[in-house]
């Protein structure tokens, strides 16, 4: 065990993968590292990553839609990227719905139902795989998170578009994959480029430790 009594890391990580990933790779960081000082900050992707570049942050837990990612080999960002996953979006239906027992749907087929947003940042990916489909989004609810828009899904409010690790257990839901083409969200670390200091090991522990967690 690295000698650790002053040594402190700060993590941003977005709610929900900061509820689905990080835990398992902080458990063993805890069991591995224990002089370590963890501050974990809730921040999504636009307020993390300027963390990370200004070195508030020593790690973010960030995640990118359809698109390049935040950062890249040669760009000027200041940032270097390692992708851990690829997270799809899954409409979720109460069991009731009249779709509920498909295996997948196209978006077109959804083009009469009232959608639940569970973040905003959803609505511009959303109405762009709408136009797509060729039908204009009716919406019941813009909400901020993906639990919240869940239960209203439950209460019959409308139906939901909601990342794979964002997904709950409940019985009166089913979460169904679209068909092509269909949203994806991407999820990484980021680091800085330039910092380097005392913390860098253990910086590389978590890091290696995260991505063996989602591989």
């Amino acid at each position: 065990m690295l000698a650790a009594d002053r040594d402190r890391l700060t993590i941003a990580t977005f709610a929900s993968g900061g509820r689905a990933l990080l835990p398992p790779a902080l458990s063993r960081f805890v069991a591995d590292h224990p002089g370590v000082e963890l501050t974990i900050l809730e921040r999504e992707p636009e307020d993390s990553l300027p963390l990370v570049r200004e070195g508030r942050a020593d790690l973010a837990l960030a995640y990118h839609f359809d698109g390049p990612p935040p950062a890249r080999p040669g760009d000027r960002s200041g940032l270097d990227w390692a992708p851990l996953i690829s997270d799809p979006l899954r409409v979720v239906l109460p069991h009731a719905n009249p779709h509920a027992r498909r295996r997948s749907i196209h978006l077109a087929e959804l083009a009469g139902e009232r959608w639940v947003l569970g973040c905003m940042k959803t609505l511009d990916l959303l109405r762009h795989y709408a136009d797509l489909a060729g039908f204009e989004l009716r919406i019941s609810c813009g909400a901020t998170d993906y639990l919240f828009a869940q239960s209203l899904v439950g209460a019959g409010v409308g139906i939901a578009l909601i990342p794979s690790i964002a997904l709950t257990q409940a019985d009166d839901l089913v979460a169904i994959p679209l068909e092509p083409p269909s949203p994806c969200r991407f999820i990484g670390i980021a680091t800085s480029r330039r910092r380097r200091g005392p913390a860098q090991p253990y910086l590389d522990a978590l890091r290696c430790l995260l991505m063996s967690a989602t591989t």
